[in-house]
Order: structure tokens, then C-alpha cells, then sequence
């Protein structure tokens, strides 16, 4: 990621913007940690009543409720969502853990439902 600021001259280009070091730093920071565990071991934002729900039942996602179209995932779920669970149940967990390990490493990204790439 250093490199390929320092290529692109985003130190010099940021100045008097914000702080490109903290901001690298940042960057860091997600590509350690981003890494989302599952609901099960603690993943996901702390209100999440999803990731509550998955914990009390001893789920590793909440794919694999049985009751998953329920109110709580319905308040957080788009077209996206529901298209990975259609395929969650068509494949089951390992399979499509590893379908969506392929997705990242093609630039697929899960927020703009589109891959999403870095190279000029």
C-alpha cells in the first residue's frame, strides 16, 4: 500500500488536506484487522442484533438459522444479501466460504455489490 501511495504521490498530493500518515496508518490497521471472524467468535458491530442472536443459537452466520428471514435480519438485509444467502443454501458453508474467498481475491467488494479495482 506504501508503495503504491508513494507512487502515486498522495503523501505531497494530501498536504494541508489531512494527515496521509495517519491515514496509511489507518489503511493498515483494516488490512490486519479486517478479517471478520463470524458472529459466533465475535465479528461484527457490537449492536448488531443479528450477531446477538447468532451467538445465543451457537451459529458460525446467521445463514445458518433455520428462521433467518426473521424481523432482525430483515432490518439489515439488501438484494445483495439475500442473493449471497440464496447461494449459501444452494452450496452450504464451506463451499461458499470458499466461493467468497475467490470473490475478494478477484476485487470483489461486499459494499458496493461490484469488483472493485485498485489498478490504474
Amino acid at each position: 500500500m506504501r508503495d503504491f501511495a508513494d507512487l502515486y504521490g498522495f503523501d505531497f498530493r494530501s498536504e494541508g488536506a489531512f494527515d496521509f500518515k495517519q491515514f496509511v496508518k489507518g489503511l493498515e490497521w483494516f488490512i490486519e484487522n479486517a478479517k471478520c471472524p463470524g458472529c459466533q467468535q465475535g465479528g461484527g458491530p457490537p449492536w448488531c442484533e443479528v450477531r446477538k442472536c447468532c451467538f445465543e443459537k451457537g451459529l458460525r452466520i446467521c445463514f445458518e438459522c433455520e428462521e433467518l428471514q426473521c424481523s432482525k435480519f430483515k432490518d439489515v438485509a439488501d438484494s445483495d444479501t439475500m442473493d449471497r444467502y440464496k447461494r449459501f443454501k444452494e452450496i452450504g458453508f464451506e463451499k461458499w466460504v470458499e466461493e467468497q474467498a475467490q470473490k475478494a481475491k478477484e476485487g470483489y467488494e461486499i459494499h458496493l455489490q461490484k469488483v472493485a479495482s485498485l489498478k490504474p
